[in-house]
This record gives C-alpha cells, structure tokens and sequence, in this order.
C-alpha cells in the first residue's frame, strides 16, 4: 500500500525528464527485440547503438537539469533537451568502433550533469555540494535496486527450472538487459532531487552519512594522500640529482593520484574550516602540491611521445597535466578561492571536445603514427615519393619487416586499434598484392600484414578455394649480412606448401630457384655441396613441445642448420595455438650467408 502511494511521486519525478525516459525505453524495446531474436544486429552495430542511446541519455538529463533551474518554458526545455541528445549521439555514432572513445565522451557527459543545474549566479557552492551528494545516492540506490530486482527475478526463474523443470529461455537476458537499460536508470531518475538551491549545513549532531564521510577523510584519505604527495616530491628530488628521467610508468601512478586527491579535494569542502589540521591544510595545499607530480607527468609522457609518437592514452595524460596546470592558474588568479563548479565543468568540456574531430585523441594519435611508420621506413630506405620501395614489390617483403621489426608491428597494432589501416593505403600503392586494394575487413588486412603473431591469432573469412591452385609465391631477395631470402613457405607433416592457400603439398619444391626437400622430420635447400639441412624434430615432436611450452607461443623459432652450420637460418612461425591442439602446418623462411643458392 505504502508503494502504492508514492507511485505519482515517483511518476512526477519522471515527467519532470521526458526525452532521457523516452530513450531508456526505446533502447530497452530494441534490446529485448534483439534478444527474443526478432530483430538481428551484429555486434558491433549493437554496441555503438548502446553508446550513442547512453551519451544521448546523460547529455538530455544534463540539458533537463539546466532548463529546469532556470525555469524555462516547456517548449525551451525539451528543445535544448532533443539538441543536446542529437548531438550526443551523433558525437557517438562518429566513433564508430573506436569504444575507448566513446567511454571518453560518456565520462566527460557524465561530469556534465554534476554541474548544469548550477551554472548560474545565484546558485551557491553549499548546495551544489548537496546536489551532488543526492545524486550518488540516487545512483548508488539504483545499483541496489536493480541487483535486488533482477537478482531475485533470476533466482526465482532458477528456482523454477530447478523445481519444475520450467523452461525460462532467454528470461535471464530480458531481465538484466530490461533492469539495466530501463529500470535502473529510471529508478534513479525518480531520485533526482526537485530543489536544486538547498545548502548544505554541518549538524552539530551528524548523521551516519555525514559522521563516515568525516572520518574517513580526516583519519583514512586524506593522511594517505598527503603522504604519497611526499613520495613524490622526493622521487622528484632524486629525478633532479640524478639526472634522468623518469619511467614510463609514472605517468599513470599520478593521473590516479591526481584523480583520486582532486575527488577528495571535492568531497571534503565542506569540511574546509572545520576539520581536522590535515584536511584543513590539504584543502588550502592540493593543487599547489601537483605541480612538481605534473611536471613528473609531463617528462614521462613527452619522453614516451618522442620515442613511440601518441597514443589515446598518451593523449589522455597529456590532457590531464595540461588540465591541472590550469587548476593551478586558476587559483594563482583567485588567491586560493576555488569555485567547486570549476572542477566538474573544465573536465566535462575537455573529455568531450577530447573525443571527436581532428583534434581529438583518436585523430591526433593516427597522424602520430603514421609519422612514426614514415620515419622509420624513411629510416630504413624503404620509402619513395611517400610508397614502399620493396623488391620485389609483394606484400610477403613487407610481411617479413614487420616479423623482424617489432617497432613496425606496434605502429600497425596502433593503427588497427585506432580503425586506421586503410589510411596505410597510399603507401601500400606501389605493392603488386596490397592487402588494401579489395577492401577487405581490417582483421583480413592486418593478418595479411604478418601481425597474427603479434598476441591473439585474428580469425579471417573463409575463402573458397580456386579451381586451379595457384603458382607458389615464394621469393628470394636480398637481406643485408645474408646473402639470400628464401620464402615464405609452409612445412607440414605431409610435405612442403608454396603459398598460404589453395597449393597442393609435396616433398619437393621450387623457391626462387633454389630446390627445398623434406624427408622425415629433416628438410634441405639446395642440391650436392651448396645443401643446407634442418632437423624439425622441435616442431614436429609432440613431447619436445611439452618440455618446450614457449614454442607454442606466438613467436618465430629459429634453427640452425644442421648441415652447413653457421651459413643458414630456418624461420617458423608458430601461432598461438594451445598444446594440445598443434598447428597442422608452419609459414618457414630460410636466411643463408652463403653464395646465392638460387639457379642462374
């Protein structure tokens, strides 16, 4: 009954947000469609459909709040509510696939609601505080709520398959996706407080709330904060004394501790005065103790940049000691005086504006990379008029710098994370067989690249294979201190393989002139004096693999040969497969020292 009563409460709470209810229903329509498999979205289409109805959700409720504290007609109210939606989600479906930057633009949306309500004048920093107190535990209960609801709901549905061997289906996803998308956002909504202006005011007789928040900021956070402000200062000192520079590490140790002191720094304003000796100096110190730890970040990260170019992550961190130093600006220019809403407002604008067009993180990065691939092609003589200069111009030469250059496979990595490889295309014009001339998906591309052995093995569309198998495409080319490269080819139990797919096996073959063999677990190059030969037992020898677990690791094995020692290399691939499911067959290269092997 009790519930029953504060139901139009809850159902004017939700009027007051009509365009974040509309979309948290729409998405939960759309997700309980896919799941009853009425509608079909692939993956990837589904989860930017959830991250632009997220970023449009938090961006209507932040436009909501700020029209409703400055009583705006009803018409104005949900205008800005639609445009702010809109743009949220276009901003997101400009990602694409890119998901760390969409968690960018939803963080940065979410700060934004923690301050709309209070960008004006009269409104006081006291409550803006209360504010946002009341928005965590409006947050925090909808998380209670919904492991409460959907958690019962689902052991019920358990309850009754185990019982009555009740069919349930895919009950367990509409509810979680229903509670997630539609019951917890909403239950939160409902929670949002109606008076924005109401102070906060310390009670000479707290409460839980406020008692705990007190205790452990003077007694637990804030003592630790300040002790770690002074592992840094002296890690600074020994920087200065020994003259070199930091870690790459230390980068991310300052952005959390920057993160996590500002957070307190906010929690424990209201305490400014009336704390304990540590909280009240901490709250007139904070940002004057970052300055050394952001110089500390600032080094880390340029030095990281001037060595392997920018990265999101890279970007984020120069963002961030970017955004203190104008913290630190900001109080120089007030004398101490910090406006809380500066906090939540300067980060809300910098992560969105991070997260799209040119000057964003992602932009940035893919230009930084491809300069760093350039250079070192450049570097190695390999670039002309800004095209590869390969001999001969095939994509298996290219395949086998990236195996040998582990600098070029994580600019490539880069890029494929960054949805960029296509922008490699122009250099890749002057290859006979470029990888980017079909457009073919991007996994396809970076395995033709040679990156499958660089971490997980990237699955491929199957292909169906020619009507007539093709010539082999191995190749001989010169490699610097050897005299000649022979490859690539496969080895396998049954005989030796000249291209990747479609070629038929046999012991013998023919590479760029030079004859291959493969007898038993040996295999030979060459004929009479000039033969060098190989013994595969390590490969082959399924206990050998188990005494030598890291050959079943992505990584290229090297032997040496057995006959014609120390003139010869044999390289095998080995994919990451698991032990007990060995590859049936090994992409090989053979470098030799000696006098060219291959027939005049």
């Amino acid at each position: 009954m009790k519930t029953v009563l504060n139901l139009p409460e809850q159902v004017r709470s939700l009027s007051r947000f009509p365009i974040p209810v509309a979309i948290a229903t729409s998405l939960a329509v759309l997700l309980n469609l896919q799941v009853a498999h009425i509608i079909r979205m692939s993956d990837t289409l589904e989860s930017q459909f959830i991250f632009a109805c997220s970023g449009a959700f938090l961006a209507s409720f932040a436009a909501h709040l700020w029209a409703l504290s400055r009583n705006l007609a009803t018409v104005w109210n949900l205008g800005t509510a639609l445009f702010a939606a809109g743009a949220a989600a276009a901003i997101q479906s400009l990602h694409g696939d890119l998901y760390g930057q969409s968690l960018i633009a939803l963080l940065g949306l979410a700060l934004a609601t923690m301050c709309t309500a209070h960008l004006r004048r009269a409104a006081t920093i006291e409550s803006f505080w209360r504010f946002n107190l009341q928005l965590g535990i409006a947050l925090g209960m909808a998380l209670v709520a919904l492991l409460i609801v959907c958690g019962g709901l689902s052991l019920l549905l358990a309850s009754l398959t185990f019982l009555f061997d009740f069919t349930v289906g895919n009950s367990h996803a509409h509810i979680w996706s229903t509670g997630l998308v539609l019951f917890a956002p909403l239950f939160a909504l409902s929670m949002v407080p109606v008076e924005f202006d109401q102070p906060l005011t310390l009670s000479p007789n707290p409460d839980l709330i406020e008692k705990s928040v007190s205790t452990v900021l003077n007694f637990a956070l804030v003592p630790l904060i300040l002790v770690y402000s002074v592992v840094l200062h002296i890690y600074a000192f020994k920087i200065a004394i020994v003259r070199s520079m930091p870690k790459g590490e230390i980068g991310w140790l300052v952005l959390a501790f920057g993160a996590i002191g500002t957070a307190s720094y906010t929690v424990a304003y209201p305490w400014r005065d009336v704390g304990y000796r540590p909280v009240r100096w901490f709250m007139r110190s904070w940002f004057w103790l970052m300055i050394l730890p952001t110089v500390l970040l600032m080094l880390a990260v340029w030095q990281r940049i001037g060595a392997y170019g920018v990265t999101p992550e890279r970007y984020c961190l120069v963002l961030f000691a970017l955004w203190l130093a104008a913290m630190v600006a900001y109080l120089g220019s007030t004398r101490g005086r910090m406006d809380l809403r500066v906090i939540p407002a300067s980060l809300a604008i910098g992560l969105v504006l991070s997260s799209f067009g040119p000057w964003g993180s992602a932009a940035t990065s893919v230009r930084s990379q491809l300069a760093q691939l350039q250079r070192v092609l450049d570097k190695a003589k390999l670039l002309s008029d800004g095209r590869l200069k390969l001999d001969p111009p095939r994509v298996a030469t290219f395949k086998y710098l990236v195996w040998s250059n582990e600098r070029v496979a994580s600019i490539l990595k880069s890029l494929y994370d960054l949805g960029a490889l296509e922008r490699l295309a122009p250099i890749f014009s002057s290859v006979t067989d470029s990888p980017f001339s079909k457009h073919q998906p991007p996994a396809v591309q970076l395995a033709a690249l040679g990156l499958t052995k660089w971490g997980e093995a990237i699955e491929s569309p199957v292909s169906v294979p020619p009507p007539v198998p093709p010539e082999p495409i191995g190749i001989s080319v010169d490699t610097g201190a050897y005299n000649r490269l022979i490859g690539p080819f496969w080895i396998t139990r049954s005989g030796l393989i000249g291209c990747d797919f479609g070629c038929p096996s046999s012991a013998n073959l023919e590479i760029g002139g030079t004859s291959l063999a493969l007898s038993g677990d040996f295999v030979t190059a060459g004929r009479n004096n000039d033969a060098v030969s190989f013994d595969l037992t390590t490969v082959f020898d399924r206990k050998s693999q188990e005494r030598e677990p890291k050959a079943q690791a992505a990584q290229t094995l090297t032997l040496n040969a057995r006959e014609g020692r120390n003139r010869a290399l044999l390289m095998i691939v080995l994919p990451p497969t698991p032990m007990d499911n060995p590859p049936l067959k090994f992409e090989s290269w053979i470098l030799l020292k000696s006098a060219p092997l291959a027939k005049k």
